[in-house]
Formats: C-alpha cells, structure tokens, sequence
C-alpha cells in the first residue's frame, strides 16, 4: 500500500536518447576545441618564455664577451711589459715609469703595476700611491704569497679575485713570471691589478642601459662564500647562464629581467579572443548540422559509416605508430636492438632502483672494413646477419644485444653476479666469430674483440658502463684482437693517461715544443763528421726533453706523426743552413720519415720548393715498412724520394725480414745495422760473423754501411778492421741540442787533425 503511493520516476523515451545522440558530435567537438585551445594558450606561453629566455641569453652572451674581451685585453697590454723586462732586466724606475705611462695610454681598466725582482716589488706605476709597496717581499706575504708562487711554478698567467684593494674597491690581480730572454733564468714577478668596477662598468655589466639582473660566482651552483656580483637567488630564479675562462679559473655567469620573467605575453588577450572565434566557427555548425540530423532520421546511418570509417583510419595510424616506434628503437639489417634503445634501457636502468647488477660486454669485429673494402657493402650486410646469428646463440633469454654502430656490439648481462656469466658469453662469442664464414661462395673469416665492465653495486652509474667496456676492448684490441678483458681502475687510469698525454702533445705542436736533437755520424777512417742524424724531442714544459718513444705511438694513434715529420724537417734543414755559416761542414742530413707521412702528398710539396744539393738530404726508413708486403704506393714514393736528388737509408737494419732481392729492388744508399748487432760484437763470435757478412753483403751491393750503438774503443776497432765505412754511438757523441752540436762540431774539426784520438761522450 505504501509502496503503491510513491512516485513513479519517468524513464527516457527512445526519442529522447537518439535526440541526444544527434549533438553527441557536437559536445565532442566543444571538448575537442576546450582542449585545444587550453593546450594553445599553455603554448603561446611557453614560447614567450622561451623568447624571453632566449633574448636574456644573447644579451648575457654579449655581457661575458665584454668581459672575456676587456680582461684579456689587458691582459696583452702587460704582456709587453713582461716582454720589455725580459730583455732589460735591469730596468730602472724612470725606464719602468716611461713604459708603463705608454701602455696606459691605451684605453683599459688596468689601475697599478708593480714587479718584483726575485719577488721583492721593485718597481711600481704609478709611483707615489704605490711608493708604500716597495720592498714588500712576496715571499713573506701570506695573503699574495700563494698565488704569486703559483703562477713562478706553471711559468705562466695567473689571475685571482676579486679581491678588496687597499687603495679601495675591488679589483682582479693578474701575475706573470718574468724569465730572461735567451737565458731563461728567472727574474720576477710582473702584478697589475685590474679594476673590477670599471671591468663591470666597461663591459655593460651594471649599467643604467642593462635591463638584466646579472649574478657571478665561482661555482655553478654557488654559496655565498662563492658569490661576488649580484644576488645568489638569481642562481635559482630559472636564470640564463652562461660562463669564462680566465686561464686557471672559471666565472660563472646567471641573469633574468631586472622586472623578472612576464608570465603572459603582451596579446594573450587578442590570442585568446581569437580562439574563442575560431571555436564558435568550428563548434557552430556542428550544433546545427545536430539539429538537422534530429529532424532527418536517415542521416543517422551516414554519421555511424562515418565513424567507422574514422575507428579504421585510427586504428592503421595506431598499428603504423607502433611500426614506426619498432623501427626507431631496431637495426633495419640485422634486427637487434639499436643505440637508441640501449640509451632507453640505460635511462630507464639509472631512474628504476633493482638489486641486480648489470654487465656491458662491448663487441667490435675485428677485421669487417677489409670485407666491405674489397669485397663490397653487400658481403659486408651479409657478414653483419652471419654474426647477428650466431651471436644470439650463446645469450640468454633474459640477455639481449645491441648493434650501436657499423661492426660494433653490446650484449647485456643482468644478475646478482653477472661477471662470470658475462665471460662466459663474451668467450663464447669471440670463439664462434673466429670460425670461418661462407659468404658468395667465399671463406671469411672475421674475428671480433670484447670488453666487459660490471657494476660493482646496483646503485653505480649505468652511464659509465659503456665507457669502461670501451676502455676494456680497446685493452682486448691493443693486445693482440681475438681475446676478452674485464675492465679495471687500472685500465681507467692508462686511458686517463693517454688522453692527458694527447692533449698535452696536441698543445706542444701549437706552441713548438717539438724540437730537433742531432747525433753526428763519423768517417770510420778519418774520424770526420760524415753525417748527422736528426731525432725528434718534446721539449715538454714541466718533463724536460722527452724522447721519441713516450710520445711517437701517441702521435700516430692521433694521426699527427706526419705533422711531427714536417716540423723537424723543416727545423733540420733551418739548422744545417746555420752551420755552414759556422763553416761546419756536414755531408749529409738523414731524418727519419714515418710511413703515414710518405703517403702525404704534401711532403713531396714541401720537398721540391726546399733548396739542397743533391746527396746531402737522406731520408730513413724502418726495415720493418721499406721491404716485403708493401704496395706500389710506397715503391712509388721512394722512386719519388729518388728523383728529387735525396738518398734512402735503411734503418734498424738486421732485425727486420728483408730479403736480398727486395734490398736490391729497394736500392738504398746506406744501411744502418742496428744497435742489437752491434753491443754484443766483444764476446760473441757468432755474431762478428753476421756483422761481417752484413758489411760485405753492402760491399758488393755498393751500399755504405753505418753502425749505431758503437759505444766503445773495441766497437771502433773491430768494425773499422771489418770495412764498416760509417760509425754512429755514444762512443763519439749522445744526440745533442741544436746549439751544443755547433759548439761539438767547432771542437770535432779543430781537432780532427788528430786521428789517433777517439773521444768517449
């Protein structure tokens, strides 16, 4: 009875729901265009963020290049004031006060200058204000002591600060040290402070004509302590950045809008008015093409097709985006994962902590550019799906591999220990790629190299896995190829090394520190100097003179040996110029060519615009590059030497495999028995036999024997008594410097008149 009296909820009429169905579109389309023109405005503010970013970027960009150019600026007025000391060492304050006056003259924000001889300020300008600063001893100053020190022990410019001056403000303190010109000896110090708000002021730093709010300090994320100009929350105000080097220190640079970042751009408002039409154009007439299909049934039917239709089209685009993604992250050839996906998994490996640890095994096949280099790119695809196989083999189903690059290789190994599972597959992957292949009915055989490195946590940076496995596989290549090395400090530290030294070497040919040594050659019969050879030395800044062997493999793994070459040709024949003006007389110049730089066609250049008499240039080889396996390239180039009047020199010889008809094709000048040979010739009967039969086989070639290593009185003798014509060692002279060689060739000839006299050096 109740129940009878409650009321009845009226149920939608089919009419109702198919009427509403008919502005579905419409309210789709409303959402639709809300979204879009949401997602507009949140674009159009992104951008003017961005722009303002941008143009606060270029002008920190200029403020940094005011600045960098002003501080070097002054730095180059001083250096001429070093320069000018350097020769006159006993400048006196007048002199001092006449120069400095001068390079003041010129605009810059340099405010004092004092040198210190032996460390003792001695001089100053100007000379009343800074009269309180003679006879200050650097050395007993603590607050300019290390600095001063610093810049003494690296031989070069030095700049601190800023720093608060006595005479007031704030100034940067630029130091040199002064060494005598020839001499080299030290003199002193040479400080000129530059003021800092003129620098600022100069470089448009603070001035009413900026509009930017410019922070520096000297870290990129800064303390207090770290800050001197502007305000540390501009650091952390989503600032522009940018940074200069000055020498050994770095400044770090932060701007934003002295009115801060705007959040809306000047016409949002006229954007967004026209959105909103562009919405009522779109959304319009949908509403009434609603209203028509409400009153015409049969559209109904076409608005369903039509859906459909747009579901297929969706679908395809689904299925050709998951396509496409697919191929993004695969090798097109051989189907393995690509370095984009290892990049992936590494991201994705660093953000999602695990207990396991992951191992990188780095693969290069070793000998794959000799496939593609003769047999064509088509073997070579065929060679890469080869090694795909059987590389897939001997990994396991929760392993995958990588191709990052032409024949390069890396599996992933994932495990609470994963380095003995690691080896094991890196083993059995460089013994299945040695077996031989069949590709177009040819047998190749490739061969590969691997690296492994292995995170010792979970937690370690799965970045540097790469790297260490590079660094092991270059190890596994340096080796001998064919073989697997795991990864180790030790490994790290050598490769450290040799890039320090790469770079270091890369400097020393910028500022000519690659020099000549000569070690003269001796007439077996006369004693006269018959020859000098010319050795390449790194006069290194803080090492002294190293030989040729702690920099040359360096030189050619960076492919600058050629470089090397030119440069002590060029110093050599400089030197032998000097010499006849000393009225030293050498009858020939041999200098040692590398076989990267005889394929150099600029050598050949260089070589025929130089001016020598024909003979009195030589040019010396390696057995191990003069003789068997080389091509017509380097037969060409020596017939080349030939034509052009220089002689070739066989170097090292008697360690090498040259056989007597290459020797004889070859023709060579001169041969020189190496140093092996030589040293044992007191006690060994044997081999007096070998050097004798080497001399005769040059005999009767009509090829001129030279001896290296001859180090003592018996050496002398016996290869004299033997018809060597030419002896080379420490028994006359070590390699030399330039200068010391003339002063031992002045000495050599004055006293060559007695030949009886044999020097030990």
């Amino acid at each position: 009875m109740i129940s009878s009296l409650r009321p009845l909820r009226a149920k939608p009429s089919r009419a109702q729901i198919l009427g509403l169905s008919y502005f579905l579109p419409a309210i789709l389309a409303v959402t639709a265009v809300v979204i879009g023109v949401v997602k507009a405005d949140i674009d159009k503010r992104e951008q003017f963020h961005v722009s303002q970013q941008v143009k606060a970027a270029e002008q920190l960009a200029r403020v940094a290049s005011n600045l960098e150019t002003n501080i070097h600026g002054n730095v180059n007025l001083i250096y001429g004031l070093v320069a000018a000391i350097a020769v006159d060492p006993n400048m006196n304050q007048a002199q001092f006060t006449s120069l400095v006056e001068r390079i003041f003259g010129v605009p810059s924000q340099l405010r004092n200058v004092a040198a210190a001889k032996d460390l003792v300020i001695n001089l100053v300008y100007p000379e009343e204000p800074n009269r309180k600063s003679l006879g200050l001893d650097y050395t007993k100053n603590e607050l300019q002591k290390e600095a001063v020190m610093q810049a003494v022990q690296r031989r070069a410019l030095v700049i601190t600060g800023p720093v608060d001056l006595v005479q007031g403000g704030r100034g940067l303190i630029a130091r040199y040290p002064v060494f005598g010109r020839g001499s080299g000896q030290f003199w002193g110090v040479v400080s000129a402070v530059i003021d800092l708000d003129r620098l600022y002021r100069d470089s448009n730093v603070n001035t009413a004509r900026q509009d930017l709010d410019i922070a520096i300090a000297r870290r990129p994320i800064p303390t207090a302590k770290d800050l001197f100009l502007g305000k540390l929350d501009i650091f952390h105000q989503d600032p522009v950045r940018t940074r200069i080097e000055l020498g050994y220190d770095t400044w770090y640079l932060a701007a934003v809008p002295q009115k801060g970042w705007q959040a809306l751009p000047p016409d949002i408002m006229l954007f967004r008015a026209m959105a909103l039409m562009i919405a009522i154009c779109i959304v319009a007439p949908l509403i009434w093409a609603g209203a028509l299909m409400k009153q015409r049934h049969r559209n109904i039917h076409m608005l369903q097709e039509r859906e459909e239709q747009l579901e297929a089209q969706n679908a395809e685009l689904r299925a050709t985006r998951l396509t496409l993604e697919h191929q993004s992250l695969h090798d097109a050839l051989t189907g393995l994962a690509n370095r984009r996906f290892l990049d992936q998994f590494m991201t994705a490996a660093t953000a999602t902590p695990s207990t396991d640890r992951l191992a990188f095994i780095h693969i290069d096949l070793d000998r794959f550019k000799e496939v593609n280099d003769t047999l064509g790119h088509a073997a070579g695809d065929a060679v890469l799906k080869d090694c795909t196989a059987r590389l897939l083999k001997h990994i396991g189903p929760e392993e995958f591999a990588c191709r990052i690059g032409g024949d390069e290789f890396v599996v992933v190994v994932s495990g609470a220990d994963p380095l003995p599972r690691s080896k094991v597959v890196a083993k059995s992957i460089v013994q299945a790629l040695a077996k031989p292949m069949q590709i177009d009915g040819q047998e190749i055989r490739i061969g590969c190299s691997a690296g492994i490195a292995c995170q010792a946590t979970p937690a370690d940076d799965v970045g540097e896995l790469l790297i260490n496995a590079d660094i092991a596989l270059y190890e596994a290549k340096k080796r001998g190829r064919g073989r697997v090395e795991c990864f180790t400090e030790e490994l790290r530290a050598a490769a450290v090394h040799t890039k320090r030294l790469s770079d270091e070497l890369l400097t020393a040919l910028e500022h000519d520190q690659i020099i000549p040594y000569f070690q003269p050659q001796f007439d077996a019969r006369t004693m006269a100097i018959a020859g000098v050879e010319v050795l390449a030395r790194w006069n290194h800044p803080t090492r002294g003179i190293l030989p040729p062997d702690r920099f040359l493999p360096v030189a050619e793994s960076l492919h600058r040996s050629a470089e090397i070459d030119a440069i002590i040709l060029d110093k050599a024949l400089f030197e032998a110029t000097r010499w006849r003006t000393h009225g030293i007389d050498v009858p020939h110049l041999s200098v040692n060519i590398s076989a990267q730089r005889l394929a150099d066609e600029r050598l050949f250049k260089r070589l025929s615009e130089i001016s020598f008499e024909s003979g009195s240039l030589a040019v010396e080889l390696l057995e191990s590059i003069s003789f068997e396996g080389q091509g017509e390239e380097l037969k060409s180039a020596i017939h080349r030497l030939k034509a052009l009047g220089i002689d070739i020199e066989i170097d090292d010889f008697g360690t090498g495999h040259a056989s007597i008809v290459s020797l004889l094709e070859l023709g060579p000048k001169r041969l020189k028995i190496d140093r092996k040979l030589i040293a044992p010739l007191e006690a060994e009967g044997a081999q007096l036999k070998l050097v004798a039969s080497i001399i005769e086989i040059g005999r009767s070639l009509g090829i001129e024997i030279v001896a290296e290593g001859v180090e003592t009185d018996t050496h002398v003798e016996i290869l004299r008594s033997l018809g060597c014509q030419t002896l080379q060692g420490y028994a006359f002279a070590k390699p030399m410097s330039a200068s010391d060689f003339i002063t031992f060739a002045q000495e050599w000839q004055a006293e060559n008149s007695k030949p009886h006299l044999v020097r030990i050096a």
